[in-house]
């Protein structure tokens, strides 16, 4: 069954409810920070990361795409979380297709690997990356937006606030799609079809039927809501 844990694009503080549950003493984690500019920013993004998990105890963090070194996916038989920070959302889809990472990635999760996604890392685990373009700019010229689709067809916005609540119910029902909106002080662990609020803040579910809110402690089917 995969284990999907989505973070609203906070800090580690904000998320602090949801990292209590994927970042566990003794795992084995790898950060792929491809949303970021390889480069400085893509080592800051890692050195970030790795601060945040140094007070959780003992976790090993092996980073990705910092070496130009190549991406061995047998390393991810000895993974047990793959942690995607966030970033631009059309670089990070962009580069897992050209290092031929997605599948890869889907695989990780159907054996049963953990996989957090904050940000953008968070809306490339839904079903279409588009609606990021209100944010991110497409740079990257990416035309098929697909994500992984591991959320029953659900599509992804962190950083809400209340004030992207009629443009988030318009896409919706436009484009026919469930949209999971993730404050920054929220996030949601999803385990097959099953949604589960972890808080301290409430999840938006914008349907094209209407609206409903999930509050801390809320658990619901992702393809019945």
């Amino acid at each position: 069954m995969t284990r999907i844990y989505l973070g609203g694009g906070g800090s580690e503080q904000d998320e602090g409810a949801l990292w209590d549950e994927v970042f566990l003493p003794g795992r084995r984690v790898a950060v792929w920070p491809f949303a970021v500019p390889a480069g400085p920013a893509r080592r800051g993004s890692v050195e970030w990361f790795t601060s945040a998990l140094r007070d959780r105890g003992d976790i090993t963090v092996e980073a990705w795409g910092v070496e130009e070194s190549g991406d061995d996916v047998d390393r991810l038989d000895r993974t047990d979380v793959v942690a995607i920070p966030g970033g631009n959302t059309f670089d990070l889809l962009h580069q897992l297709r050209e290092r031929r990472l997605l599948g890869a990635l889907a695989d990780f999760a159907a054996r049963g690997g953990a996989v957090y996604g904050g940000s953008a890392g968070a809306i490339l685990l839904g079903a279409d990356i588009a609606i990021a373009e209100v944010e991110d700019a497409n740079d990257a010229g990416v035309r098929d937006t697909r994500g992984l689709d591991l959320l029953a067809g659900a599509v992804v916005r962190p950083h809400y606030q209340p004030s992207q609540d009629e443009d988030l119910t318009t896409w919706s029902r436009e484009h026919q799609q469930v949209v999971l909106a993730i404050p920054e002080r929220a996030g949601v662990v999803v385990s097959g079809s099953s949604a589960r609020s972890v808080g301290p803040e409430a999840v938006e579910v914008f349907t094209p039927d209407g609206r409903s809110s999930r509050p801390e402690g809320a658990e619901w089917g992702l393809g019945a809501v």
